[in-house]
């Protein structure tokens, strides 16, 4: 379905009022899974209150002109005002010149030679983790919350050095604090102005406050060399990194956004492919079968090597399908600047374009049966005849996330680690659905029995 350069199909009417009270009440996925099956890969949604449109995005070729071919005419505009309050002018949130100078700075610190390096940290974490379970005879955990911890405490150590307890539960309560409160403030043109002294808006500041005063104090201990092991961290190569033209390195401000950004986004994400990826092998096990047998046959290094990692295809294939059925980011906003057409549609100035992974991802032309948990999509032949913009769990195009490979690696060490010293089994046949809360997340704990392997 195709248009020619008329209005974007959508709800009109009836339909437009019970569509919107829907999202209202928090009913994002089957909301929009609806209107998807209706309307087709590229629709609009009408916003009350003069808002303007709501264009939801999910075919590869659309997908392209947003994110790529197109791309200066969609910019991280309104649709981020919220995550600016926490994050600043990280990589998530900055815009054009600004954007592109941080990148080139941050991009030393993912290199190879650099996740060679955080590795070791990851591994200390997990070998932690799984040791308190061996303590405690692991049997039937929530997965979520383990994982969730684990991914802190590397987020910690990657980035500061520091270990979870000196990262302090109290940096954690106040990211959360400040998490919370932003998801409640709701799109930007409706926000109470943060200067307003009620009760929600204080405790944000003060979380935020609380956050700046942790992260300028370690920025403060790395300046003045009294930092342990610095070219082993994240912070590190970033107070390491130089503007090749001016020389010039990040300030402290630049430094203190950027730390925001990587400490959300570098342990939301994992914890979350980590703990989906889990259910789905304890759910398949001739799946689960298959990984061991690669772990087994690999020999891994205590810790495993980046080239180890590498090698290990299969579950690689495994955590690529789990990424297609559970994206983290489900939806990524733009704001359209002037007018376009996507797929012959006419898309208006200003409009809210959300390109979707998860849609996107389950479009039947693309993914034939797409709600089956299949690792064999990812096979190399299958993987080079599908359209290229099939599939962005990590976004794609020039903003591609930079923490892509960090990510893929701590999964795949974490996994393998696990994998090695245990079996996954279900506690019960209900399958455990997804809401949208923000990024995706199980609408439901997911509880998972683990059996020592006795190898």
């Amino acid at each position: 379905m195709s248009g020619v350069g008329g209005a974007l199909p959508g709800p009109r009417g009836a339909e437009l009022v019970a569509t919107l009270a829907a999202l209202a009440g928090g009913d994002m996925l089957e909301t929009f899974g609806r209107l998807t099956e209706r309307y087709g890969p590229v629709y609009g949604v009408r916003l009350p209150f003069g808002l303007g449109a709501a264009v939801m995005v999910a075919h590869p070729d659309a997908v392209e002109r947003v994110l790529r071919s197109n791309r200066e005419n969609y910019v991280k505009g309104s649709a981020y005002d919220g995550a600016r309050l926490l994050l600043g002018d990280g990589l998530v949130t900055a815009e054009g010149e600004r954007w592109r100078r941080q990148r080139e700075l941050a991009n030393p610190a993912f290199r190879p030679a650099r996740l060679r390096l955080y590795l070791d940290a990851m591994a200390a974490c997990t070998r932690e983790l799984l040791d308190g379970w061996a303590g405690r005879d692991a049997g039937v955990l929530d997965l979520g919350a383990e994982m969730s911890r684990l991914t802190l405490a590397i987020a910690g150590r990657t980035l500061f050095g520091l270990a979870a307890e000196d990262l302090s539960e109290r940096a954690m309560a106040a990211f959360g604090t400040a998490l919370a409160g932003i998801g409640r403030r709701g799109p930007s043109h409706l926000q109470v102005p943060l200067w307003l002294p009620l009760p929600g808006n204080l405790r944000l500041r003060r979380a935020i406050r609380e956050l700046d005063t942790i992260v300028y104090e370690i920025i403060g201990r790395f300046r003045a060399g009294r930092a342990q092991d610095p070219e082993a961290t994240l912070l590190g190569a970033y107070i390491e990194s130089r503007d090749p033209v001016s020389g010039e390195g990040m300030d402290d401000r630049q430094l203190r956004d950027e730390v925001m950004t990587l400490y959300l986004a570098g342990h939301e994400t994992t914890a979350s492919l980590l703990a989906w990826t889990l259910y789905l092998l304890a759910r398949h096990p001739r799946v689960a079968e298959r990984v061991m047998a690669e772990l087994d046959g690999a020999r891994l290094d205590d810790p495993p090597t980046l080239e180890q990692l590498k090698g290990l295809t299969y579950l690689s294939q495994v955590t690529d399908e789990v990424l297609r059925l559970y994206p983290p980011a489900w939806t990524v906003a733009r704001n359209a600047v002037g007018e376009d057409r996507l797929l012959g549609w006419r898309v208006p100035p200003g409009a809210i374009v959300m390109v979707s992974p998860y849609f996107s991802h389950r479009l039947e032309a693309f993914w034939p049966d797409p709600q089956r948990f299949d690792p064999e999509r990812f096979a190399p032949e299958a993987t080079r005849a599908r359209h290229p913009f099939a599939y962005l769990p990590f976004s794609l195009g020039p903003r591609i996330c930079i923490g892509m490979q960090f990510a893929l690696y701590e999964a795949r060490l974490v996994l393998s680690m696990i994998l090695t010293r245990y079996r996954v089994g279900t506690v019960d046949e209900a399958p455990v659905g997804c809401r949208a809360a923000g990024t995706l997340r199980p609408s439901r704990p997911i509880r998972l029995r683990l059996d020592p392997r006795g190898n």
